[in-house]
């Protein structure tokens, strides 16, 4: 961890001191990337935000391809699978998260954006990114212009919309364990006034772990997903947009791997992250998405609509003991299936405008959304754990509806040329029902059925206060009180006990103070910026598994305390370095003794660690013999000190440090048409985990391992 810390300050210095002697050079300039972090359009380093930005470019260099690629990119960010579905992701940002992502009642602490629509669940959030242009990550609470379950941030995708520029993008790659590959884009006008694009994904992998029970390997994934936008372009104040988007993800299922209780010594034999389980388990995941984009220019305001349907359909199985020894052999000893369908629809309303000569800008909103769900899941207990036959729980069945209606403001006033203060405030208002049956304990025969329900409803104020000074033409500076929160609800992932089974849970609060600066530098060959923030966390929801059940707490109230920096360089021309530091300091202030945390003797908030780093660069040489063309070396070292995966801090969940490199080499055509490329992710292969925990005590305790090497090659051809 040290030495992590110590090439990350190196790097760091050599960012911020190593131009001056290039000053003389040609002028160079660190990309600046249009962000939408405060819903309209602004540069990167004037808004006064803790932000990450990723155009493009970026997205390639960094082989950020889905979701759970980009934690290691963005400090205080964490995304990882959750333990139900190689197709769904947690996401944890400065200390709050979620880890009920495959449950119709999960509410993540971070909002997920396509192109300003809420995705309300993280199934597909991993898929494939086929026609982003940029990818905006916004840290500290966004409780006022973003609102519910964007407590601690947001992540924003932004996708090719249909301008009317012409042009597009073949792509096809090759790799390990049976890798393909293929995207593509086009885009351009169709008819006078009308603009249009069109986007594809397929990919495929087969397994990279080994079963050692059914001797072959597990792990498969094909990923398959198409996007079509229709515009219209150059009718005056007038603007629309159609999206339509299909996305589907097939796995062979999560595969743990199995520890002693004891020793927490895996069991499978085999290779690292090898499981045993003697069954088939699967995984399917498919997500169909309408969007309309209306918007007109009325004398100096705009109006916007943005319209939304998402349909989800959600399915898997796996086996949480990664293979289980009982009196009659191996056994899949906690095998879990889930059925799921889902339903959203939001409608948003904004009003923005400019007054007293653009010193005043203001922006007013209204939201409604709506979810209705059912989850219907089926337990079978193996052999061994509670007698010599498997036993088949009567499936607990879920339905859940969720309402959400809210009205914000901000507005921010230019006192100075150099001082700007800007306020808001959204209410929001949340509505929940839940209604389902259960198995009513495990011990009555006959197993029979009981019926739990429960509702709720909350009402939340979320301010927002920033002060933003220019104290250069290269320096800004800023402070922002702001409060966040994450929605109530209710538990739902219950083994046969009716007592917690729609037990509610009231909603978490953040509070956040920050202090940030944005610096540019030697004729803005190089950028640092800062932010230092305090965030208080009140009626924090933990997730604890308890024999196989997840229940869902407000545990305590917590403070976290971190420094983020985020460097950028173009010291020469074609040489881009970056690096990123986070430092955090998380700790309880008050753990409520009859949560599981506090039996356990907790004493870390789960999936925080101290210190998260990356540092790397891309080389762009152009020699004469390539006559104009380029060749384009680029790499990166990431570092992620040691965590616990749950809340109770079990020792099979401490997940020590993860030390990774990426490393990619492509040659690029003259005119920039043509792209060969070959690229790897940990290419040192290290052996990582994501997560493990203690399922059953003293009987089911797993750990999932992470991926491997992964090489690939493969062409890109623009058009």
């Amino acid at each position: 961890m040290q030495k992590s810390v110590l090439w990350g300050v190196s790097v760091l210095a050599m960012l911020a001191g190593g131009a001056p002697a290039l000053a003389q050079e040609t002028p160079i300039a660190v990309e600046d990337l249009v962000v939408t972090a405060q819903r309209r359009e602004q540069k990167l380093q004037d808004a006064p935000v803790a932000v990450s930005a990723f155009g493009a470019k970026a997205l390639d260099q960094l082989q950020i391809t889905r979701a759970e690629t980009l934690g290691a990119a963005v400090p205080s960010l964490y995304v990882s699978q959750i333990s139900a579905s190689p197709s769904t992701v947690q996401v944890a940002l400065r200390g709050a998260l979620d880890q009920t992502g495959g449950m119709i009642t999960s509410e993540p602490p971070v909002g997920i954006y396509v192109d300003d629509v809420y995705q309300a669940r993280l199934s597909v959030a991993n898929l494939d990114l086929a026609d982003v242009v940029r990818v905006e990550v916004l840290r500290g609470p966004q409780g006022t212009l973003y609102g519910r379950n964007s407590m601690t941030g947001a992540l924003k995708y932004v996708t090719r919309q249909p301008d009317g520029t012409p042009g597009g993008f073949v792509e096809a790659s090759w790799g390990d364990y049976g890798l393909q590959r293929y995207r593509a884009g086009a885009g351009g006008k169709v008819a006078d006034h009308v603009g249009a694009t069109v986007s594809a994904l397929f990919s495929d992998r087969d397994g990279w772990q080994q079963n050692t029970a059914l001797k072959r390997r597990v792990g498969e994934r094909r990923d398959a997903g198409a996007r079509f936008s229709l515009g219209l372009i150059d009718t005056g104040p007038l603007s629309a947009t159609f999206s339509a988007a299909y996305a589907r993800t097939d796995t062979d299922g999560q595969h743990f791997s199995p520890l002693d209780p004891v020793t927490l010594a895996p069991l499978a034999g085999g290779e690292f992250g090898s499981t045993r389980s003697p069954l088939n388990t699967d995984t399917k995941t498919e997500q169909k998405s309408l969007a309309l984009h209306l918007g007109y220019d009325l004398s100096g305001i705009q109006l916007k609509s943005i319209t939304a349907y998402q349909r989800l359909d959600d399915r898997w199985t796996l086996d949480f003991s990664g293979g289980l020894v009982a009196g009659s052999g191996l056994v899949a000893g906690f095998l879990r299936g889930s059925d799921t369908g889902q339903e959203q629809a939001s409608q948003e309303f904004q009003a923005l405008g400019e007054a007293f000569e653009g010193r005043l800008q203001w922006i007013g909103g209204l939201f409604w959304f709506k979810e209705t769900g059912s989850q219907v899941l089926s337990d079978t207990i193996g052999s061994g754990i509670y007698g010599p036959f498997p036993v088949p729980l009567l499936p607990t069945t879920i339905h859940a509806t969720s309402e959400s209606i809210a009205a914000y403001g901000q507005m921010e006033w230019r006192f100075t040329e150099r001082l700007k203060g800007s306020a808001g405030l959204r209410w929001t208002r949340d509505e929940k029902t839940i209604a389902g049956v259960i198995q009513d304990g495990l011990a009555a025969y006959p197993a029979s059925l009981t019926s739990r329900s429960n509702a709720g409803e909350w009402k939340v104020w979320t301010p927002k206060v920033n002060l933003q000074y220019q104290a250069s033409e290269d320096v800004m500076v800023y402070g922002t009180i702001a409060r966040g929160y994450r929605a109530g609800g209710f538990v739902a992932l219950s083994i046969a006990d009716p007592s917690i089974f729609t037990k509610a849970y009231d909603p978490e609060f953040a509070w956040s103070y920050e202090a940030g600066a944005k610096i540019e530098a030697f004729d803005r060959r190089a950028r640092l910026n800062l932010a230092a923030y305090v965030q208080q966390l009140k009626d924090l929801q933990q997730n604890v598994i308890s024999n196989g059940s997840i229940l869902t707490q407000n545990a305590a109230e917590a403070r976290i305390a971190g420094l983020e920096v985020e460097a950028a360089a173009t010291p020469v021309k074609g040489l881009d370095l970056f690096a990123s530091l986070a430092l955090t300091d998380a700790e309880y202030e008050k753990l409520d003794s009859a949560t599981a945390a506090a039996q356990a003797g907790a004493k870390t908030l789960p999936l925080v660690s101290k210190v998260q780093a990356q540092v790397g660069g891309s080389w762009r040489i152009e020699p004469e013999m390539l006559k104009g063309g380029a060749i384009i070396v680029s790499a990166d070292y990431s570092h992620r000190g040691p965590r616990y995966a749950e809340a109770t801090n079990a020792q099979a969940g401490r997940i020590g440090s993860v030390d990774r490199v990426n490393a990619s080499l492509a040659w690029e055509s003259p005119s920039a048409a043509w792209r060969v490329f070959v690229q790897g992710r940990n290419v040192l292969d290290a052996k990582d985990y994501v997560s493990g925990a203690v399922f059953i005590p003293g009987l089911i305790v797993y750990r999932l391992a992470d991926e491997p090497a992964m090489w690939s090659a493969g062409v890109k051809v623009k058009f």
